[in-house]
């Protein structure tokens, strides 16, 4: 199979190529899914390029862990597993699994759940990590709740696309956070109020939040706390910053202050399961989200699409798109 193969760290359009290498082999309770497209994600851009360092410890210290990248994808079942029942040859699905940018990729049967019927595979590519994201982050990590004011800071991203189309799905009013040519995309998908960053600092409108999901990640703590309610909630969904550490110092002093003040300051790493799959499905399947696609590549320009979603300027998914005969 065709696939895209990274023996070192480094720019993406410089460490990824094309190759063809061995089809996976799947154990008893895996699903081989024929890919016919694959979500690109900053965690894809930050494994390629081996950033923040300290996740290296994790991922492989001088090479990557995993040859082939890719997390998210949508496809058909080419085989399954003897202790498999949920799917059969030929089923339409989407899910995660490490090595979505290839041919085929394998993955356990409780990653993957039916595509949702009004999606094409490009659009249901676009959604397993980045909604799964939002999806946690407004529900859980948020507890937004029917006429909570909420607050998405990158509205306009891959998740925050999601996490306004999720926290209007709950009744809440919502503000997106964008730059001025992607205010119109923010209030087409359901936010009630746009503010342009470029021209308006959000912390100094006077205005309180419920809730803010801060996806964007160059906004200090106290800045977000002081747009905040008293008792409100704010969720760090990952982070920018130095090579080492990237997020994690800010994720690190929201842990040690959230005790000792009453507004609760949250941080999270989502978690891939059957059921919030199944439910981003309805979501989708019941026209309360929709997602949003920037740019498509094909196989043959993965590193390229990596270097689009490193920028940080993409308005909703980028998805690598992969056609075989």
């Amino acid at each position: 199979m065709k696939a895209i193969i990274q023996s070192t760290y480094g720019a993406p359009e410089d460490v990824v190529e094309l190759r063809e290498t061995s089809k996976p082999v799947i154990g008893d309770d895996d699903v081989l899914v024929r890919v016919h497209a694959a979500g690109v994600h900053i965690g894809d851009w930050l494994l390629s390029s081996g950033l923040p360092y300290m996740i290296r410890l994790g991922y492989g210290l001088t090479r990557p862990k995993y040859s082939i990248p890719g997390m998210e994808f949508a496809g058909t079942v080419e085989d399954v597993g003897a202790n498999v029942s949920r799917f059969h040859v030929g089923d339409e699905v989407f899910g995660s699994g490490t090595g979505a940018f290839a041919e085929y990729v394998s993955t356990g049967q409780d990653a993957l759940v039916a595509k949702p019927t009004n999606a094409t595979f490009t659009e249901a590519a676009a959604v397993p990590i980045s909604g799964l994201t939002a999806l946690q982050a407004v529900r859980d990590i948020g507890g937004v709740q029917a006429r909570d004011n909420v607050l998405v800071i990158g509205a306009s991203g891959a998740v925050g696309t999601y996490a306004v189309q999720i926290a209007k799905a709950y009744d809440a009013e919502v503000t997106g956070v964008c730059s001025t040519a992607k205010m119109d995309m923010v209030r087409s998908i359901g936010a009630d109020h746009a503010i342009d960053y470029t021209k308006e600092d959000f912390s100094h409108s006077g205005y309180l939040w419920d809730a803010i999901i801060d996806t964007a990640g160059n906004r200090s703590l106290s800045t977000l706390r002081e747009a905040l309610t008293p008792t409100g909630t704010l969720v760090i969904v990952g982070g920018s910053g130095g090579p080492w550490l990237m997020g994690l110092g800010r994720n690190l002093r929201a842990l040690a202050v959230s005790p000792f003040v009453s507004q609760h300051l949250r941080q999270f790493l989502s978690r891939t399961n059957r059921e919030d799959l199944e439910a981003l499905k309805d979501l989708i399947e019941s026209d309360k989200v929709k997602p949003i696609i920037d740019k498509t590549f094909p196989l043959s320009q993965a590193g390229e699409a990596l270097a689009h979603v490193g920028q940080r300027h993409a308005q909703g998914k980028t998805v690598i798109t992969v056609k075989m005969p």
